[in-house]
């Protein structure tokens, strides 16, 4: 392996030790750069990534201990080194907890510190390698990452799919828990900017305060308790990808920055007077009607059309049917790897619950009750029990929860084998008369809710029979009871649902 080359700051307010670290860390081969005080040293950690730091605890204007919490906030990625002429363990101590690889006391030994400052170097480029490893699983992981083969999500791939291949602002658009980001993770890891960074933000989420700052960047004293220049996303996430979710929550002001900033490639930090190129792709996202928006003038129709250049709708998850097991079976598979359990199958009460259920918080929704099913499971399957009782209730058998359904043997439809697809067959006959005045016709849902009634019935409440009977999928049988609150008991013992 190629031995590192530090580049290493160094903040002490002594210009004495400043030159012996300086000269000491030189002679290994490093890179140094000098600050006197905290503040100029988070504007140096602002302007560069440094290999590691080497701290003084004894500076003018803030406590060493606090600044180097500061750096561990700001600069994660950055190691510490901390000199100081303190030999108080309980300082030590101190400063190992708030994340400080290493201490050394003065008068320094000039061979321990640039062996600490070198493996302090080399570990966190080892870390960095790492991470790009992890990114580049991910990239090649892709549009595989989307689960689900019903024709709206397919629909939805394909369109992500072209998108990715062309360096275009995308505006996804569908409810909350649709997996908005995880469809622009993977757009940004199918595009040629795969290797670059992936930043997302909420801008919802962030406090009207701070937004313009979290954004922009800004400069050391643009306002109270600026007390270093900062980077803002879009500089964050320079020849990557930028994910601004529930852009449609964004105030009026910034609407007209963020517009700017996407026509001129530039942008400009608060408090500052001049512009700093960015080249970053956009993925927008939101839950809102932007067009309605538009209308009411609620949103710039300038920045909509500027952002819509490529929409894509992702489908709520009761519109995608047996994607429901699909995405179930890869939530299962996951939190029980995580918490050290294995769900060997899952019982036909638990899917046709889940696929009963119309998941009004989609994706996420069904991911919180795959991880509460996987904690309260004593089972090696997934049974009713283990659900919500608000989605227990929707099952329409109870009576197999002995009979295992291998999670692993539902392929990319949901269905176990062939024998579980809707076929088309002959439908029931209801044998009933055609109307012969428009009194007599009655209204569609009327209609579809007797047809339903009448297959069930007929079938004993045999949803799969009823299925191929009425030539439907399951789910849509589920939907339609839940749709209509058919009884079962109520309809094997002869009774009418009005």
């Amino acid at each position: 392996m190629a031995r590192v080359t530090p580049t290493v700051l160094i903040i002490d307010d002594d210009p004495d030790i400043q030159g012996l670290v300086q000269l000491a860390l030189q002679e290994d081969g490093a890179v140094v750069t000098s600050a006197y005080t905290a503040a100029q040293a988070l504007e140096e950690l602002d302007r560069e990534m440094f290999s590691a730091v080497v701290l003084d605890l004894g500076l003018p204007d803030m406590p060493g201990g606090e600044l180097l919490a500061k750096i561990r906030e700001l600069h994660p990625d950055v190691p510490v080194v901390v000199l100081s002429g303190e030999r108080d363990v309980d300082g030590v101590v101190r400063c190992i907890q708030r994340g400080a690889v290493d201490y050394i006391s003065k008068p320094f030994d000039p061979l321990r510190l640039q062996t600490s400052v070198r493996n302090a170097a080399e570990q966190g480029s080892l870390r960095i390698r790492v991470e790009a490893l992890t990114t580049d699983q991910t990239a090649r992981d892709g549009f595989r990452t989307l689960l689900g083969s019903s024709h709206a999500m397919q629909q939805a791939i394909e369109l992500l799919a072209r998108s990715a291949t062309r360096d275009v602002t995308v505006l996804l658009t569908g409810e909350s828990g649709t997996g908005k980001e995880v469809a622009a993770r993977a757009v940004h890891s199918e595009s040629s900017r795969a290797s670059g960074p992936f930043i997302a933000i909420n801008c919802g989420a962030i406090p009207e305060g701070i937004i313009e700052s979290e954004l922009f960047g800004h400069e050391r004293g643009a306002f109270t308790g600026a007390d270093a220049a900062r980077r803002g996303v879009f500089e964050e996430a320079d020849g990557g990808t930028l994910f601004l979710d529930e852009i449609g929550e964004l105030r009026a002001d910034l609407q007209v920055r963020l517009l700017r900033v996407l026509q001129e490639r530039q942008v400009q930090r608060v408090g500052a007077s001049t512009t700093r190129d960015v080249d970053v792709r956009i993925v927008a996202a939101t839950n809102r009607d932007l067009p309605e928006r538009v209308a009411n003038g609620s949103f710039r129709a300038d920045l909509y059309y500027r952002l819509a250049v490529f929409p894509v709708e992702l489908p709520p998850l009761r519109e995608r049917g047996e994607d429901v097991l699909v995405l179930a079976r890869a939530f299962l598979r996951r939190l029980g790897a995580e918490q050290g359990r294995q769900l060997e199958s899952w019982t036909r009460a638990a899917s046709s619950a889940l696929l009963a259920h119309s998941w009004p918080g989609n994706v996420r929704e069904l991911q919180n009750v795959m991880e509460r099913a996987v904690i309260l499971e004593d089972s090696s399957n997934l049974t009713l029990a283990s659900l919500p009782l608000h989605i227990r209730k929707l099952a329409t058998d109870t009576s197999d929860d002995h009979v295992g359904l291998p999670v692993s043997s539902v392929d990319c439809a949901g269905a176990t084998d062939e024998s579980d697809r809707a076929l088309p067959v002959e439908p029931v006959d209801i044998g009933r008369r055609a109307p012969t005045s428009p009194e007599e016709i009655e209204a569609f849902d009327v209609q579809e809710q007797r047809i339903f009634e009448e297959a069930l019935t007929a079938c004993s409440w045999n949803i799969h029979d009823a299925s191929r009977r009425l030539g439907v999928g399951r789910a849509t049988v589920y939907r339609k009871i839940e749709k209509y609150g058919l009884d079962r008991a109520q309809k094997l013992q002869g009774g009418t649902t009005s």
